[in-house]
């Protein structure tokens, strides 16, 4: 793998341990089948428009995934937002979920009230992975999930040249991901100018040189952070009144030790 490559190419070079230098050079040698499929799905993607990276969109939302152990992929998330047919609302997600992924949309519910002031369980969530062929593992696509839906219900339109990763915890902290260096290389690859990373992970970056120039990595601690970058509000200033009531309202929960409660 290449954790080894690196090891070797340390030990070819005299040095008693393997740096992130040697790392990324071994990424440059070792291109697994994982990550020339990688570059194949990218290609794809942007020719059958599955990808998209300019202007903005409401409800969709550029996601980042691992592809295999050591490729990444651009994973868009779209979400829409209906009237409960039944006596309540449902949130129904596609695209080969598993069962962690599935548990992080639960979580993102206590964050979509707690910003819209919305009941939510008048209403019915669609949120849909494209091309999750081979599925979706884990709750990094948390905050994607959060802003598609978030941009749904409040029909404010998302930037579509920012790509993020991130898991959330129930009170909206951005929590740490693996595979961001993989991640953001995607999003390079496409076309992506920005990429938001939880904070926590951003000395976990070893991109290559010839992306550096190509994207601008943002750390977020929470999800208001995500929001005020990636959100195009018409009405800016009630959605910053939001997004600081948000804010208060994390603080005292904070400061009070209080649990928040179950939706």
């Amino acid at each position: 793998g290449l954790i080894r490559v690196a090891g070797d190419l340390a030990r070819q070079a005299g040095s008693e341990m393997t740096t992130a230098e040697h790392v990324i050079a071994a990424k440059k040698t070792a291109r697994s089948i994982e990550d020339q499929v990688s570059d194949e799905y990218i290609t794809r993607s942007r020719e059958y428009e599955l990808t998209m990276i300019d202007g903005t969109r409401v409800g969709r939302v550029n996601g980042l995934a691992v592809m295999g152990s050591d490729s990444g992929s651009v994973l868009p998330i779209m979400a829409e937002v209906t009237p409960a047919q039944g006596a309540s609302g449902t949130v129904v997600a596609t695209g080969l979920l598993k069962e962690i992924a599935q548990e992080s949309i639960k979580n993102v519910s206590a964050i979509l009230k707690k910003f819209t002031g919305k009941d939510i369980r008048n209403m019915d969530i669609h949120i849909q992975f494209i091309g999750t062929y081979g599925g979706v593992e884990g709750d990094s696509a948390s905050i994607s999930v959060a802003t598609a839906v978030i941009s749904a219900i409040e029909s404010i339109p998302v930037r579509q040249d920012i790509g993020m990763t991130g898991s959330l915890s129930v009170r909206g902290d951005v929590l740490p991901v693996g595979g961001v260096t993989y991640k953001i290389e995607a999003a390079a690859k496409a076309g992506i100018k920005t990429v938001l990373i939880p904070r926590a992970n951003l000395e976990d970056v070893l991109i290559e040189e010839r992306y550096q120039p190509m994207v601008t990595i943002i750390p977020v601690d929470h999800i208001e952070d995500v929001l005020k970058i990636a959100l195009i509000p018409e009405n800016n200033e009630g959605f910053l009144d939001k997004l600081r009531k948000m804010a208060t309202s994390k603080k005292i929960l904070d400061s009070s030790g209080i649990k928040p409660s179950a939706i």
